[in-house]
């Protein structure tokens, strides 16, 4: 089918993209189905990620692909994803456990983050851009989609305020989930002494341990206010993390299955 890719402006023939890569949105074994479950409503048997057939043509999924390529070998190559651990269970000796709790912090030195928040505000785009229900509750102001379009076509990441960007890591492994965007309220403490914390909207992705929170920017702040725990606001990035026995990837999905209504389809999500 022919079209104007949404990314390029340009006419072509739509090809099928897709909208979180599929080298990390794979199933826990070579073969399996993919379950994608929510609550109310009944298990569904996938057998590939999500993907758009009318978002782009060829030159934008060229654009797309060349983020994807070299941002999986990177987030692998600093261990920011299971799928880069080998057969490690657990992120230990590349974090800082903060005592008594099940938090903990890393710096993660000679990444490009400038790129490599170029590669995640691609996928902001690909989930407003497209018209799959999954992605629906990211939306975004029709400019703003205008603005991250053009960010990419021009390879431009700055400023690192707008839709400013944190990354939290699972430290430990759980079981795997593809999980779409889900919009969600955060509790940020301040770092200013004496004033209060706040709420702010964020848009909360995962994929393959890793959890990406787009701030939007009606609660824009400098990201010198952050530093290095803004992505692409310094050469190192700063990344939380947390076990994944205490995470809300793991709360989140008890809760889904238990309000999920019954289907044979479970019996295929690892335990």
């Amino acid at each position: 089918m022919k079209g104007i890719c949404a990314l390029t402006l340009e006419p072509g023939d739509f090809i099928a993209a897709h909208l979180i890569p599929k080298a990390l949105t794979r199933p826990s074994f070579p073969g399996r189905p993919l379950v994608q479950i929510a609550s109310g409503k009944k298990a569904v048997r996938r057998w590939d990620s999500w993907y758009d057939e009318r978002l782009v043509t060829l030159s934008g999924e060229n654009v797309l692909t060349e983020l994807d390529t070299w941002a999986i070998e990177q987030l692998r190559a600093h261990r920011l994803v299971w799928s880069g651990w080998s057969e490690a269970k657990s992120l230990e000796g590349h974090y800082a456990p903060i005592p008594q709790t099940t938090w903990g912090i890393r710096k993660t030195s000679g990444l490009d983050t400038l790129r490599l928040r170029l590669f995640f505000l691609s996928l902001l785009w690909r989930a407003a851009a497209t018209s799959r229900p999954e992605f629906a509750e990211v939306e975004i102001p029709p400019a703003d989609l205008e603005r991250l379009r053009s960010m990419l076509i021009e390879r431009e990441a700055s400023p690192a305020s707008f839709y400013r960007i944190q990354l939290t890591q699972l430290a430990t492994r759980g079981v795997t989930q593809n999980m779409p965007p889900i919009a969600q309220y955060k509790d940020v403490k301040s770092l200013v002494p004496g004033t209060k914390h706040r709420l702010e909207r964020i848009f909360r992705f995962y994929f393959d341990g890793l959890i990406t929170h787009f701030h939007l920017p009606e609660s824009e702040a400098l990201e010198a206010d952050y530093g290095p725990m803004v992505l692409g606001a310094e050469d190192d990035v700063v990344i939380s993390t947390v076990t994944y026995e205490g995470s809300f990837q793991r709360e989140n999905l008890a809760i889904v299955l238990s309000e999920s209504l019954p289907s044979e389809l479970l019996r295929s999500i690892d335990h």
